[in-house]
């Protein structure tokens, strides 16, 4: 189980590698494999994994820093990270003993594709279920080497699982033609009756078979904190590099850039705008770590707050560093600047669905309810 700070050093580390890799990733569609290679060196998809199976468990204040650092070095790491480093949580936390011996076995390191809705089907037989459907949106596919999916029963108790699923046994659609977050290569994944043996399968309204109260979250609590990590990080890249830019930008006979009084003004609204966001989420996803440790778990209401700020910070960040951007000039829209990406990465995780607005609706009904004593 390694400390936050060992992590982050790790990753600084090796951020020449990880940067290196990020324009061929987008070229690419997906991870190179020396990205790829990297990542499983860096042991990404562990950091949320329970830590009595070799996972370090990290807190989601600690997953938000974590998943900013990767995410600044090389976009693709951090988004096809956080999903593969999530799926390994819930699969290490809700496995019987031996599917976590066929899946962490033997010191491995498994990148697991997944997929949160349940867009399959599966029949009960004997030893297991059979398992059909299609997938929508699986980040990291063509490297994962498990998927991790959720089906519901084909009668009416409508019962869900969530099954671990062999690379080997999917196929994999040619569909991730998109404007942003272009390397995570979040294809179509399909399965057409594929047997899945009873210990690589886990019940999601069961209690955690090891690991924390992080493991009891809702969905959109659980990723709150490596999702808004992702955010953050290709939104300060976004302000250094654009700072950079400006002390050698010209435009015409204006002068630099950096020159600009209106310019500067903006750099530094930009600025402290992100660091506000960060703030603001690093508070809340703490109070949340401290909560869930004290209570073991998350109230309806405090998950509520929690899927709300990410909602807020997501939207704050994107839109300052959107108003920075403009300043670039036609020099930040060819495909070989790395301002033009994390821009379009930056809008890319503001049209996730975890961070949707639709946040504020529910939390706002949650704050009417204890005024309105009609409740």
């Amino acid at each position: 189980m390694r400390e936050i700070e060992v992590l982050l050093a790790e990753i600084s580390s090796r951020h020449s590698e990880l940067d290196g890799t990020a324009e061929e990733a987008e070229l690419l569609n997906t991870a190179p494999p020396a990205l790829v290679d990297v990542m499983r060196e860096l042991r990404v998809p562990l950091v949320k994994v329970p830590s009595e199976i070799g996972g370090d468990e990290l807190p989601m204040a600690s997953q938000l820093r974590y998943f900013e650092a990767l995410s600044y070095s090389n976009p693709t790491a951090g988004w096809t990270g956080f999903n593969h480093a999530g799926a390994a949580g819930i699969c290490g936390a809700k496995l019987n003993d031996v599917g976590i011996d066929t899946v962490f076995g033997s010191g491995a390191v498994p990148f697991l594709g997944a997929v949160a809705a349940p867009s399959g089907t599966f029949s009960v037989v004997d030893g297991g279920i059979e398992l059909s459907g299609h997938y929508r949106y699986a980040s990291g596919a063509a490297h994962a080497e498990w998927f991790f999916l959720a089906g519901v029963e084909n009668t009416e108790h409508l019962s869900v699982r969530l099954a671990a699923v062999s690379a080997n046994d999917v196929s994999l659609s040619d569909n991730w033609d998109v404007m942003a977050l272009k390397g995570t290569g979040s294809v179509d994944v399909t399965l057409d009756r594929v047997f899945v043996p009873d210990h690589l399968l886990a019940d999601p309204l069961a209690s955690p078979l090891r690991g924390g109260p992080m493991y009891t979250l809702g969905y959109q609590a659980y990723v709150a904190g490596e999702n808004l990590g992702f955010s953050l990080g290709v939104c300060q890249r976004l302000i250094d590099e654009t700072a950079r830019y400006a002390t050698t930008k010209s435009r015409g006979n204006d002068g630099r850039l950096a020159d600009r009084g209106a310019f500067q003004y903006e750099l530094g609204k930009t600025q402290l705008e992100v660091e506000a966001a960060k703030a603001f989420g690093l508070g809340e996803l703490t109070a949340a770590d401290d909560q869930c440790a004290r209570n073991n778990g998350l109230s309806s209401s405090e998950e509520q707050k929690v899927v709300a700020m990410l909602a807020f910070c997501t939207e704050s960040s994107v839109n300052a560093v959107s108003r920075l951007y403009h300043f670039a000039g036609a020099a930040a829209i060819f495909n070989r600047s790395v301002l033009q990406r994390c821009f379009r990465d930056a809008h890319g995780s503001a049209m996730h669905h975890v961070a949707s607005n639709v946040a504020y609706d529910t939390y706002g009904q949650g704050l009417l309810a204890r005024q309105d004593p009609a409740e």
